[in-house]
């Protein structure tokens, strides 16, 4: 029988060890990962496939070793209707040996974070996630395993870009002072200290080798390059491998030479579990990294975990809210974002539907109603509604919140979420009850501090043409606002919103309101088959 390893073979690139080793192990050592899962627990090979795979590592050595790389508890309806915690049971039944926080592992708030740190059996290892309050960190950096003779030390490390691309506040105390960080300095010398800090004290320990398991991320969809592997690696020495996140690239390898101008292999597995990532510490030192896709076998064990976990959520997702005779519109087909530079027929009936969720309650009655472009994740085709296309439209189980917000503030807020225009941006503000015009022509006003949050506008404005309900946005009024919570007063995407006075904030759930909505429309009106230019772009 040939080796299962070779049969699985998607590509592989053998290299030498970017620091001479003192031992050989025994035998292989085989790592198995997976990076950015977002709740897809049976997509592609499944986590079943990937406890598959390590059913068929472990016929060959007894040196297996299991690691998620970030990115697991949302992104899908089993981690939104749970808050991830259906996804934690699944890891605890595949055993996972080590696993580092993605930014999504914070997006249902830090007490549930600090469950899913409790919960999992592996825990978290973080070099560059601290307690400003204690200046101490929040987990351990590394871990050093033992493979007979040899020993291999795990370091962790979790992108700053967690505070905005998670829910800023969630870092925060109730006067918006940071609680916690990642050493998110701007030029990147911080988290490189702390990585080769936890590197160097690792060696010091007698770790024969050492694997950077990041949510770092390489190049796409990454928006601070010195926070990321291919900024990092050059600059670090003492690390043989690292296995990436974030980022969600296909690489089975990439090669870096590091400070000491030694080879430094990167590598990551895509999203969804459309690969499983393979490192090899080989018996003569080498190091192999590949990727693992070719094969269709299954864990009986984790399948069942898998079906019943979501026997507990399916009569939830079927029940049935409206219909549509024409598709509601996030992306387009090829998967690129509309919504992110522009409005959409879906982006305005959400927008709608956070309005229409004020309008029974006489006190809470608001002017307007706000989502930020990246709150909403697909598209709904034309056909039934039920309660599961709306857990996929807005997964992040994020609240309704209703405000007092100057109209300055309102103006400004608009230049911040226009802030990168024409390229994309999740922070992009969709609304009902109010349109504007962005002139990308002039360059933004918007300028940001350390942490990529709005600290003031200063230039000529590229928003104009601010209109309520059909009047001019008045500066000097105060307005009644109803908008995702994540972005208003948790400071997503690097909104502030300075001045807002917080009446509910917690007034109902965005899938609800939306939920609602449709149910009472019962059949989606002929006015949303297109969008209705409520951002009017000048290119």
């Amino acid at each position: 029988m040939k080796k299962f390893f070779t049969l699985l073979l998607l590509l592989t690139i053998i290299c030498l060890p970017s620091s001479a080793a003192t031992k050989l192990p025994d035998k292989d050592i085989i790592i198995l990962y997976t990076n950015d899962v977002h709740c897809g627990v049976d997509d592609n090979l499944g986590y079943a496939g990937f406890e598959w795979c390590a059913e068929q590592a472990r016929k060959q050595t007894p040196y297996v070793t299991l690691v998620d790389a970030g990115d697991f508890a949302q992104g899908g309806n089993i981690g939104a209707i749970s808050h991830g915690r259906y996804i934690v049971e699944i890891m605890n039944a595949i055993s996972y040996d080590i696993a580092v926080p993605g930014n999504h592992e914070f997006d249902y708030g830090w007490a549930q974070f600090e469950n899913f740190a409790k919960n999992l059996k592996c825990g978290f290892i973080s070099c560059n996630l601290i307690n400003l309050r204690t200046g101490k960190l929040v987990f351990k950096p590394y871990r050093i395993l033992s493979y007979g003779d040899v020993k291999v030390a795990f370091v962790g490390a979790c992108t700053p870009e967690s505070i905005t691309k998670s829910t800023p506040s969630y870092f925060q105390d109730d006067t918006g002072e940071y609680i916690y960080d990642f050493d998110g300095e701007p030029k990147g010398t911080k988290i490189i200290a702390s990585i080769q800090k936890a590197v160097d004290d690792a060696r010091a320990e007698g770790a024969d080798y050492v694997i950077l398991v990041g949510h770092l991320g390489e190049y796409k969809n990454v928006t601070t390059p010195e926070w990321t592997v291919p900024y990092i690696a050059p600059r670090t020495k003492g690390i043989d491998v690292f296995i990436d996140g974030h980022s969600h690239e296909v690489t089975p390898c990439l090669k870096f030479k590091n400070a000491d101008s030694k080879d430094v292999l990167v590598t990551q597995s895509g999203t969804k579990l459309n690969n499983v990532g393979k490192v090899t510490i080989a018996a003569d030192g080498k190091i192999t990294t590949e990727l693992l896709n070719n094969f269709d076998g299954r864990d009986e064990r984790i399948e069942k975990v898998v079906e019943d976990i979501k026997e507990r959520f399916m009569g939830t997702l079927k029940e049935h809210l409206g219909t549509t005779s024409f598709d509601l519109l996030a992306m387009d087909d090829k998967g690129g974002w509309l919504l992110r530079n522009k409005d959409t027929n879906l982006s305005n009936i959400v927008a709608d539907a956070i309005l229409a969720s004020t309008k029974t309650t006489k006190t809470l009655r608001a002017d307007i109603g706000m989502i930020n472009a990246g709150g909403i994740r697909t598209n709904i085709k034309a056909g039934e509604i039920t309660f599961k296309d709306v857990l996929s439209v807005l997964p992040f189980s994020n609240t309704v919140c209703i405000c007092d917000i100057p109209g300055q503030t309102i103006l400004d807020e608009l230049e911040m979420g226009a802030h990168v225009m024409p390229q994309g941006n999740g922070g992009l503000i969709h609304a009902s009850g109010l349109t504007y015009t962005v002139d990308t022509r002039i360059p933004t006003p918007a300028i940001m501090d350390e942490h990529n949050m709005l600290k003031e506008i200063s230039g000529d404005r590229r928003i104009k043409d601010v209109m309520i309900n059909g009047e001019p946005l008045d500066p000097e009024k105060t307005y009644r606002v109803a908008a995702v919570s994540y972005f208003i007063y948790m400071r997503g995407d690097g909104h502030v919103f300075k001045g807002a006075k917080l009446v509910e904030p917690d007034y109902m759930t965005v899938d609800q309101a939306f939920a609602k909505y449709v149910k009472e429309l019962g059949v989606i009106p002929e006015r949303y088959r297109n969008a209705q230019g409520r951002v009017k772009v000048i290119e």
